[in-house]
């Protein structure tokens, strides 16, 4: 008797589980199931248990004023979910027919409509394609003008910029990176800004070394291929150096970073950074990347560590001083012992 109690009681919380819950103004809730909504009312629809108490149901809808209505928590969704998450071009049937649900509910509290939208403008985006990525534009700069919640508002703004790289706006997306970079402190936002920066920089390089193929005796432009260089270097490794734990983001940046290694003749250093994503972003696409340029390469060259000929080399250079002995001490004379005093006899 108690198991089939248990066992209701469970099914009871799966049903209720899965049922739009709406969170009153006046405090209270209603659970049920949406079925409509216009600007003034919502349509809910209610399971009744029947009056003799039977496992047999019945069904009656319900008409909320719009405006009494503070929030909805939907109900949920494994393969919503699973198609958030992923964002991968396969699941862009999927996330458009739960975005074309979902879009009404973009400014209401609670809804999974943002992040919806993201989902399926990342999806876009990895097809490559232009129309795709006119339309992730659009989803994006929506979700950031409407969305309810900050974090969508903050994933809709760092794709927008993507989308606009990808739609051939690509300066007008640098200017408002280096404009985000100096004002936002949201990591993704940040890091988006930086790799967009880094990909520009590195298009400045290249156009540089093309009209001075000789900067390394060119004493007139050799500080600004320096300058290059190291601001390109920068922005790509600063995911990796403060955001490591971003393996997706980390990895590539270290796979720019690689491709400036290799275009100026730092080999070494592309092999050590590609033996780190190996080790620390095994999982990510880069990885493989890594592998294919690191079996590419002859023997003797994957027989270079740099970081051990680094830490010998500063050795060499700034050896470690060994303490000095302590000064010998000048051999002293034993001390001679005292005389003993004698004792005159006493007069007796």
């Amino acid at each position: 008797m108690k198991i089939t109690v248990l066992i209701l009681l469970a099914l009871t919380c799966i049903a209720a589980h899965a049922q739009d819950m709406l969170e009153m103004r006046t405090g209270s809730r209603r659970a049920g199931k949406i079925i409509s909504f216009d600007e003034k009312f919502i349509r809910l629809e209610l399971n009744l248990a029947t009056p003799d108490g039977s496992s047999a149901q019945s069904v009656a809808s319900i008409a909320l004023p719009m405006g009494d209505v503070l929030s909805i928590a939907f109900a949920s969704n494994s393969q919503r979910d699973a198609a958030i998450r992923s964002a991968a071009a396969q699941d862009i049937d999927a996330l458009n027919g739960y975005w074309i649900e979902f879009k009404p509910w973009l400014e209401m509290p609670r809804s999974p409509s943002g992040s919806i939208a993201c989902a399926l403008g990342n999806a876009l985006l990895a097809t490559k394609e232009r129309k795709n990525a006119d339309r992730a534009l659009e989803l994006f700069t929506l979700v950031e003008e409407k969305a309810w919640q900050d974090s969508d508002k903050a994933r809709a703004r760092e794709g927008r910029l993507r989308a606009m790289t990808a739609t051939g706006k690509a300066a007008e997306a640098i200017e408002e990176a280096k404009a985000l970079a100096e004002e936002t402190e949201d990591p993704e936002i940040l890091i988006e800004a930086n790799y967009l920066m880094a990909q520009a920089t590195e298009k400045e390089l290249g156009e540089f070394l093309k009209e001075n193929p000789r900067w390394d005796i060119d004493s007139s432009v050799i500080d600004q291929r320096h300058r290059l260089h190291n601001r390109v270097l920068e922005l790509y490794l600063h995911p990796s150096l403060f955001f490591g734990t971003n393996n997706e983001k980390a990895a590539r940046g270290l796979w720019g970073a690689i491709g400036i290694y290799r275009a100026s003749g730092e080999e070494r250093l592309a092999i050590e950074t590609s033996r780190d994503i190996l080790a620390f972003y095994p999982k990510t696409p880069e990885a493989e990347r890594a592998r294919t340029y690191l079996a590419s390469l002859k023997p003797e060259q994957l027989r270079a560590d740099s970081e051990a000929e680094a830490r010998k080399e500063l050795g060499e250079r700034y050896p470690l001083e060994e303490p000095s002995p302590p000064p010998e001490q000048s051999p002293q004379e034993p001390a001679k012992p005292a005389k003993e005093k004698t004792k005159k006899p006493k007069n007796s």
